[in-house]
């Protein structure tokens, strides 16, 4: 499979049409929740993932399924539950609305810490909510984008704050017909040593196409022995449409460069390092 991953061949795939039948599954999923809910109307869904529970608070459709996404995700958050203990420390960069950020809080227990990074209001106001309604402690939420250098840049927001697709990368052909807001970033590492905060033990990055600036100013923490686990989603088309397509292979490198001696691809869009 991990032939896919290569961009030449991945670009390729896409261009015909192929690429599709990797996410024909969800689609089939998306329309049976579509269902689910309409029958239910529930305001708060349970998610187990493992021994942790979390209740996350639902208003609609959209955000009833980016919930029970969790499903597809289960193993990417399981990997990243398997890695922590409790009193470690986990950066959720690019949280949307906290489903990876309350799991973990409760993994990492009341003696650790969970940072989530999000820098979507709507999104951010519904990640303190679910972290409130799980009765959680440990959680410090930044309303901030992390990237390689300190800037106030455009966000790009989608009409619905829980589609998790907000991006700082906003294609040429698309500037003058999308909704932005601006948003503060700032390298990972200066933030680190502006707020005091410990290395964390394990970092999941899903910021839209914008992974390989995120990593680059989290260079000191990545390099460090204490930060042991990175999961990060590599988003192909959106890093090719900036004419990027050899970003993923240097990503993978960089990891490594990093000290982290074991990379594998979970997923087609899931990057794992370990230490």
């Amino acid at each position: 499979m991990k032939i896919l991953y290569l961009s030449p061949i991945r670009s390729w795939l896409r261009h015909l049409g192929l690429t599709k039948l990797l996410v024909l599954p969800r689609t089939i999923k998306s329309q049976l929740r579509n269902a689910e809910y309409q029958r239910k109307q529930p305001e708060k869904v349970e998610v187990k993932v493992g021994e942790y529970t979390a209740n996350l608070l639902v208003a609609d459709i959209i955000e009833y399924s980016r919930v029970l996404s969790f499903q597809e995700d289960y193993r990417i958050i399981e990997t990243l539950l398997n890695r922590v203990l409790s009193g470690d420390s986990y950066w959720d960069i690019g949280a949307n609305i906290g489903l990876y950020s309350v799991l973990l809080a409760k993994a990492v227990g009341e003696s650790g810490r969970v940072f989530a990074f999000e820098p979507e209001e709507r999104a951010g106001n519904r990640l303190q909510q679910n972290v409130t309604v799980n009765n959680l402690s440990n959680v410090r939420i930044f309303p901030i984008a992390l990237g390689r250098d300190r800037a106030r840049l455009k966000l790009s927001v989608s009409q619905h704050a829980s589609s998790g697709t907000h991006s700082l990368v906003i294609p040429e052909n698309e500037v003058s017909t999308t909704t932005t807001v601006d948003v503060d970033v700032i390298p990972g590492d200066e933030l680190r040593k502006q707020e005091q905060i410990n290395v964390p033990t394990a970092i999941k990055v899903d910021v839209e196409g914008a992974e390989e600036e995120v990593l680059a100013g989290l260079n000191e923490t990545l390099r460090h022995p204490d930060c042991k686990t990175v999961v990060c989603e590599i988003h192909f088309s959106v890093l090719e449409s900036r004419g990027m397509p050899e970003a993923p292979a240097r990503i993978e490198r960089y990891l490594q460069e990093c000290g982290f001696t074991r990379t594998f691809w979970l997923d087609y869009s899931h990057l794992v390092a370990y230490k």
